[in-house]
């Protein structure tokens, strides 16, 4: 038997959390595609720390000292998609914050596996304008990740990229939560097993055969059936338009001024930059790297 890592946890924000997952008692760690990834490799250990509304500063000022004091062997971070929401939206912040994080991570020879963003499908359904400077943002975050994934190169600990859209293809049009913001219980558990599938192929400190993808797939706890139709239109009605109202008040206002600065921002590019290729054609999903 391939033994999994000693110690695990989990760097994020909701997404790794765990929204959008249903779980029942059979779910050892409970919700969440993290959890699902030590279920998944036997871990000894499992925390998660991530929380809902963080962001990659986040992750640097707070999550990361936990993680070190718990001497990871393994350590996954997913985080940006709250950040691509915000108005302060920062590419030089959040390239320090991830760079800090998986340097520790890295340098405190934990073995890192860093996600990729995936595309957020709720803005993939907005107007042309906001869908590109969503795309153009989730492109940032995704160049940070890759940035601080080669910046830890030498460091004693082994790290990965995901690629989180590629990761959770697999599952289809189940893929995502009603939300359209998270993964659904299909897509926290394809996208938990393919962080495994790159830990065992390559960066993980263990010895031993590698299960096969039928054999880590048994691992995972249940999942639901998918929501039915009514079911969806029941959630619009009960959670998703009460939602909206009680952020449209910040939310909506801060998205127009985003939109409004991006386009000035993006007309001082150079004609060819690649921001705006991203803009254009979306964050497409890339091969792990190690």
């Amino acid at each position: 038997m391939t033994p999994g890592p000693a110690v695990a946890v989990a760097l994020g924000d909701s997404i790794t959390v765990g929204v959008g997952d249903t779980v029942g008692p059979d779910a050892r760690h409970g919700a969440g595609w993290a959890a699902h990834l030590a279920a998944v490799l036997r871990a000894g250990t499992f925390r998660n720390l991530a929380s809902n509304g963080s962001r990659a500063r986040d992750v640097a000022d707070g999550q990361l000292a936990q993680a070190l004091r718990l001497r990871p062997t393994l350590a996954t971070v997913l985080v940006g998609g709250n950040d691509v929401l915000r108005s302060d939206f920062s590419a030089e912040e959040i390239e320090r914050a991830l760079a800090r994080t998986v340097g520790a991570l890295a340098g405190a020879a934990s073995d890192v596996v860093l996600l990729r963003l995936p595309v957020i499908g709720l803005f993939e359904l907005a107007p042309r304008p906001v869908r590109r400077v969503m795309r153009r943002r989730v492109g940032v975050i995704n160049a940070a990740v890759d940035g601080a994934a080669a910046a830890a190169r030498e460091a004693p600990g082994h790290v990965a990229v995901v690629d989180g859209t590629e990761a959770i293809a697999a599952a289809g049009a189940r893929a995502w939560h009603i939300d359209r913001v998270h993964p659904s219980p299909a897509g926290h558990r394809t996208l938990a097993l393919e962080v495994a599938r790159v830990w065992l192929g390559g960066t993980a400190q263990h010895v031993g055969a590698v299960p096969s993808t039928a054999t880590l797939a048994a691992r995972l706890p249940a999942a639901p059936e998918p929501p039915s139709r009514w079911q969806r239109a029941g959630w619009l009605v009960a959670k998703g338009i009460p939602w909206t109202w009680r952020r449209g008040g910040d939310f909506l206002p801060g998205l127009v001024r985003t939109v409004v600065s991006d386009i000035r921002s993006e007309r001082a590019l150079p004609s060819g930059s690649s921001i705006t290729g991203i803009a254009e054609q979306g964050p497409g999903p890339r091969k792990h790297r190690s």
